[in-house]
């Protein structure tokens, strides 16, 4: 089958996905740990920070994982909200959400690899730069190789990674509030601080943490019955998240105190430190096991998610044909799964400080033009078939996307002038590369009845047209 149809008219390998391998897989694309709060506690304060875990959710992820059943629901297709913001909002702000989330990825699955380096040089100091890369180069390998086979056993090596994730910190929780002493909630403010002031580097940190509720919706072409296992998955992995930092955040406080110095530069106060404090060596080990295992999981989940906008785009003829391309045993976009991992070993040479800047802008980007499509896609389609409908009307739900979208303005203006510069040229690549590629490849209409009825149009949702019966993971 020509690589230039649309992305209905081709068919991927689809698995027939168990609730529980997709609450597993959310988990990982959305949290994998709760390494990295250790910045919200230092500089926000222990009280504050739990605080905002508490809140915050309500008002920056609840929304877009809301957000995203709901059209995941209505719309479940492989590329995710790429397609719903084309359908809402027109080829070119498709082209900018698929392109915008396409290049934040391109650097952000590099970091979890580059992470797992910076750590293991920490602990064995002879690895020298060389080494460091070949070490790196090998994982993404062996990872890579995983995603090319397909999400069926993706989906088991994320059980397992998650197992070794979420175990111990479990028992850091247990002997946390067993053997600790501190009061996990004080002070609520670090002294000398005022409210505003404590939000400080916290907010941005959890705003990291708590994202990701679009990113599964990039897998939906290739999952059996996405409209109703995708939802689900989505509103348990929510609570679940919620409840893990909480009880992560706070035993961790409670087992070793010394707030204000806790945070992730060398010699900082870790989780680590929390577990050796109340389980000696042998938790400190288990949870070195869980950062390792976290980072993995997310590499793995995001190289799934992250290589399947420039797939969809390549087949709505807006990007680079060979990024279309599938495998012809697997049924997976190998060529951008492989081009990725390229890329990604190339990234993990360098620093990665200013480079992450730019990623989070180009998110925030994408996640108003995503929470933006719901409300328009109620007004031009309200009798969409919405497997799951947020139980607001139409101008009840644009007010409740005005908080996190309010949420994304602050993260793109309170963090100076080299982020602010630095993101404003990322995203203006968007318009360019729309114009070039547009120039250059056309791009393809959708046909009218797909657009609002993907569900009877069969738009990449008829196991028949993949040719391959769905197997079970």
């Amino acid at each position: 089958m020509s690589n230039d149809q649309p992305t209905g008219s081709v068919g991927l390998k689809r698995v027939k996905m168990r609730l529980f391998t997709a609450v597993v897989i959310a988990f990982t694309l959305t949290c994998g740990g709760t390494f990295g709060m250790e910045d919200a506690v230092g500089s926000s304060g222990p009280g504050f920070t739990l605080l905002m875990i508490i809140l915050l959710p309500f008002f920056w992820s609840v929304p877009m994982a809301l957000v995203s059943a709901e059209l995941g629901s209505a719309l479940p297709e492989e590329g995710g909200f790429y397609r719903w913001v084309r359908r809402a909002m027109g080829e070119f702000w498709g082209f900018q959400a698929g392109w915008w989330w396409q290049c934040s990825l391109f650097v952000d699955t590099a970091v979890y690899i580059a992470l797992i380096l910076d750590y293991l040089q920490g602990w064995f100091p002879g690895i020298n730069g060389y080494e460091r890369w070949l070490i790196g180069a090998a994982i993404i390998a062996v990872f890579a190789y995983i995603n090319i086979r397909g999400l069926e056993i993706t989906g088991w090596v994320l059980i397992v990674l998650e197992a070794v994730i979420v175990v111990p910190f479990v028992v850091l929780i247990v002997l946390g509030f067993a053997r600790g002493h501190a009061n996990p909630f004080s002070p609520f403010l670090p002294p000398g601080s005022s409210f505003f002031g404590a939000i400080g580097l916290g907010l941005p940190v959890l705003m990291w943490m708590f994202s990701g509720y679009e990113s599964m919706s990039m897998l939906a072409g290739e999952i059996e019955n996405p409209q109703k296992i995708i939802p689900r998955a989505l509103m348990i992995d929510v609570v679940i998240v919620i409840a893990f930092y909480f009880l992560t955040t706070a035993a961790g406080i409670t087992a070793i105190g010394h707030w204000s110095e806790w945070g992730t530069s060398g010699g900082a106060t870790t989780f680590i430190d929390a577990g050796r404090a109340v389980g000696g060596a042998v938790v400190a080990g288990l949870l070195i096991a869980s950062f390792l295992a976290g980072n993995i999981g997310l590499y793995v989940g995001y190289l799934a998610s992250g290589s399947r906008p420039a797939y969809v785009l390549a087949k709505d003829k807006l990007f680079a044909r060979w990024w279309g391309i599938e495998h012809k045993k697997y049924g997976t976009p190998w060529f951008a799964i492989l081009f990725l991992a390229v890329l990604d070993s190339l990234f993990i040479i360098g620093s990665f400080s200013f480079l992450i800047v730019i990623d989070v802008f180009l998110l925030m980007f994408s996640y108003m033009l995503i929470l933006i499509s719901a409300v328009v896609l109620r007004g031009k389609a309200p009798d969409l078939n919405r497997g799951y409908r947020i139980p607001l009307p139409t101008w009840g739900l644009a007010l409740f996307i005005v908080p996190p979208i309010a949420i994304a303005i602050m993260a793109l203006v309170t963090n100076g002038w080299s982020y602010f510069v630095g993101g404003c040229v990322a995203v203006l690549s968007g318009p360019l590369a729309y114009l070039g590629f547009k120039s250059v490849r056309h791009g393809v209409e959708l046909p009218a009845a797909e657009v609002w009825f993907p569900q009877e149009a069969g738009a990449g949702v008829d196991q028949a047209s993949a040719g391959v019966a769905p197997e079970e993971v």
